[in-house]
């Protein structure tokens, strides 16, 4: 299986696993010490420093390993999966110092901003592919160039078996939908009815936007793509090994299969029978320990028991052929010049999106 990983966390991860609590020290077997952390912080800072160094020296030297991406590619996908783990931390340390506490990573989740960098980052792919920045709508982060007040409008499309439905990337033209992207995310360690509850998701926007397009509730045929992230872990990596709860055995296919593998038989199914047209599906690991003193099964190494414990931010596409990063692009891109000017050529060097 090709992959490509990138080890080194940014400054924001390293002063987040220091704030959250119960990760410093790691162990939940051993409790926070305030006085402890505080007088280390000095070191923490120098050391935040040389880590920054350290990981622009890692980005501006990024290869194209097993992926088809180039350095440009590889390093926007770098900056917009880090971003999925830190904005989650952010937002769970805004929420509980607010006095907001969710049941597990809800606190995070339930923020609705930690897939934004990756619909940005698509965002952006089809602004470089000629589409008017105005004719692009998602939920841009704070500090995007082309953010706008009051575009959900935009991003909401009517469905057929609901009122409507908001999707994460929409491109028009002539007031039309030409694109329209659905991402989705799941992290671990519980990963069993959420992969059921991912799967049916998937299979029910698609069927009710073809079903509204069928009744004219949606104008034209917007190319419709899936992306899906997924936490890296012991236990997404792991077999299956579930027994079969029904009365009739489930199909064989899914025997000793791992939850990033399910993923990528949902998302090439999906596209085969026509519910979308293109996938992407990339694994990521966290940055940070999930786990609190209250809670440290949130961590998997901690809940199964697996030493040595220990965290590092990567990710890598399982299926890079497939279901990978570039081929998504070409296809999107493809869309995008089907009723715009051409942007820059595929394939041909770039600078990064984020540039």
């Amino acid at each position: 299986m090709a992959t490509f990983r990138v080890s080194q966390p940014s400054a924001s991860v390293a002063l987040l696993a220091v704030a959250r609590e119960g990760l410093w020290p790691a162990s939940p077997s051993r409790p926070f010490d305030q006085k402890q952390t505080l007088a280390w912080l000095p070191a923490l800072v120098t050391g935040v420093t040389l880590l920054g160094l350290v990981d622009k020296f890692w980005r501006s030297s990024l290869d194209s390993r097993g992926t088809a991406m180039t350095p440009e590619q590889a390093r926007d996908v770098h900056d917009a999966v880090l971003a999925y783990w830190t904005s989650r931390d952010e937002a769970a340390l805004r929420q509980a110092s607010k006095g907001v506490s969710d049941a597990g990573e809800r606190s995070g989740a339930t923020s609705g901003a930690h897939l934004d960098r990756v619909a940005q980052l698509l965002g952006r792919v089809c602004i470089a592919a000629g589409a008017p920045p105005e004719e692009v709508y998602y939920k841009a982060p704070a500090d995007d160039p082309y953010k706008r007040e009051n575009i959900s409008e935009g991003y909401t499309l009517p469905g057929y078996y609901r009122p409507t439905k908001q999707w994460d990337v929409v491109v028009r033209h002539d007031g039309k939908p030409i694109v329209v992207i659905e991402l989705k995310s799941q992290n671990g360690p519980s990963y069993s009815n959420n992969a059921n509850n991912r799967a049916e998701e998937a299979i029910g926007n698609a069927v009710d936007l073809r079903r509204a397009k069928e009744a004219g509730l949606v104008p034209g045929n917007p190319w419709t793509a899936y992306a899906f992230v997924i936490e890296d872990d012991e236990r997404s990596r792991g077999s299956d090994r579930a027994k079969d709860r029904g009365f009739h055995p489930k199909d064989e296919i899914f025997a000793g299969w791992s939850y990033i593998s399910r993923v990528c038989l949902l998302s090439r199914r999906l596209v085969e029978d026509g519910h979308y047209d293109a996938a992407w599906v990339l694994a990521t690991s966290r940055p940070t320990c999930p786990a609190t003193v209250k809670e440290p099964k949130r961590c998997a190494q901690i809940k199964f028991g697996i030493e040595p414990h220990g965290h590092r931010f990567g990710w890598f596409e399982p299926d890079p052929g497939g279901l990978g990063y570039v081929s998504f692009i070409t296809d999107l891109t493809r869309q995008i010049e089907r009723y715009y000017k051409s942007g820059p050529a595929i394939g041909q060097p770039q600078l990064s999106l984020f540039d």
